[in-house]
């Protein structure tokens, strides 16, 4: 059985989230800074009416490199039924949908522990490079 992903990379770093889950990618989105958020929540930002509240997972990862933050396009969740929260992340550009069989799937190393492990669903070797499979649930419940 096969899942298509799609991939996005966050510094140098090369990420990928079940196409199911995406809304839509948005680039040059310009969002309003929320006074006193944590630092994780980037803003929010109006899609065509909706409030998308947009969070930093590369400081919820421990990814963050500096303190500027120069990011501006992010992938939009699908929201869950019972909650009408629209959220989305800030990435530094989309990849590609790569079609991925189940059986390429491997669970993260044992040693890849702390929040950037719980984050973690995934990981597939690819011909070259990794690609790490994000899980959104867990990200998001912070």
């Amino acid at each position: 059985m096969n899942d298509k992903v799609l991939s996005f990379y966050i510094n140098d770093s090369f990420f990928g989230i079940n196409i199911t889950l995406v809304r839509e990618i948005n680039r040059n989105v310009e969002y309003t800074p929320v006074p006193d958020a944590k630092p994780y929540i980037v803003g929010l930002f109006n899609m065509r009416g909706q409030v998308v509240t947009l969070f930093n997972i590369a400081e919820l990862m421990g990814l963050q490199e500096g303190e500027e933050l120069s990011r501006n396009t992010c992938i939009i969740l699908k929201a869950p039924a019972n909650d009408p929260n629209q959220i989305g992340f800030l990435i530094d550009k989309p990849g590609d949908v790569i079609d991925l069989d189940k059986e390429e799937w491997e669970l993260p190393p044992a040693n890849v522990v702390g929040l950037e492990g719980e984050y973690i669903n995934r990981v597939v070797k690819l011909k070259d490079k990794l690609l790490i499979i994000i899980e959104p649930g867990q990200i998001f419940k912070a």
